[in-house]
């Protein structure tokens, strides 16, 4: 008999702490908003994975030709990218912005390409409103549930094929650990190998293959959404933005994230709070 069995201690399946300290959610704009006519807008592209809680009202999203109602007592998720027109008569909702991260997805949603709509708890509102006012991290914990929650069961009913983390080698998995840490758009496959002290064609090779991504269009790919994440914290300026990313200068910045997005840095900044 071993030491577990002599202390009582019924072991299962060991807990995959590993995917579940890779999983995390990270709000950039919330509020709670009383709407009428004048929210309208068309072609509206979701740079963030959106919640609408609405608690009572009428208004509309539309989405690849799809009309989706508002109504109350109902959360709806749109994710990142989606191209979106809304708008409504009168409506009251909390509305985030956020993203779901994993090791190897900057957003878990972003391959997604339709308005998901999931019934919610009528306390949940006030739960939610009462959070969001409060200064108790437990308060803040509570709320964060309920976002987990919403996403979950959309996943669940939805069945999202594209919400999973895959299991990568160890070298694969410290190499995107190690890009997460040196986020720069200066990082070379030389440094990161030479670090992790493997040969660079191993190592290129390995990441192509079970990522199906090179390392560069990784890194690029994750400069540009942590832009996109120090963008909506206003109050970081754009030079610095730039320089902690490893840009030669602000300009060299903004083109090249025009280039990518089709609209400046400070454009995105304006439009981030778009409802």
């Amino acid at each position: 008999m071993n030491e577990n069995e002599k202390n009582g201690i019924r072991l299962r399946e060991k807990i995959k702490t590993n995917t579940l300290n890779n999983l995390n959610m990270e709000v950039y704009y919330s509020a709670h908003v009383f709407l009428d006519e004048r929210w309208k807008n068309d072609g509206v592209c979701n740079n963030f994975s959106r919640l609408y809680y609405i608690k009572e009202g009428k208004g509309y999203l539309k989405c690849n030709g799809k009309l989706t109602e508002l109504t109350g007592g109902n959360a709806y998720l749109i994710p990142a990218g989606c191209i979106v027109s809304y708008g409504c008569t009168k409506l009251e909702k909390i509305f985030f912005h956020f993203s779901i991260s994993t090791t190897d997805k900057h957003d878990l949603l972003d391959n997604l390409d339709d308005i998901y709509v999931i019934p919610f708890e009528k306390d949940d509102f006030d739960i939610i409103l009462k959070c969001s006012t409060s200064e108790d991290y437990i308060d803040f914990l509570k709320m964060k549930s309920i976002l987990y929650k919403t996403v979950a069961d959309c996943a669940k009913k939805y069945n999202f094929e594209e919400i999973f983390v895959k299991q990568y080698s160890e070298i694969v998995e410290k190499t995107i650990n190690y890009i997460k840490r040196h986020t720069s758009i200066n990082l070379s496959v030389e440094q990161i190998s030479k670090d992790l002290f493997v040969s660079d064609s191993k190592l290129r090779k390995t990441f192509k293959k079970e990522t199906g991504k090179t390392i560069g269009k990784y890194i690029d790919d994750l400069v540009f959404f942590k832009a996109k994440q120090l963008l909506a914290k206003k109050h970081i300026p754009i030079g610095e933005i730039s320089q902690q990313l490893g840009f030669c200068d602000q300009f060299y910045f903004s083109r090249k994230f025009k280039e990518r997005y089709n609209q400046t840095p400070s454009g995105f900044r304006k439009e981030i709070i778009t409802l």
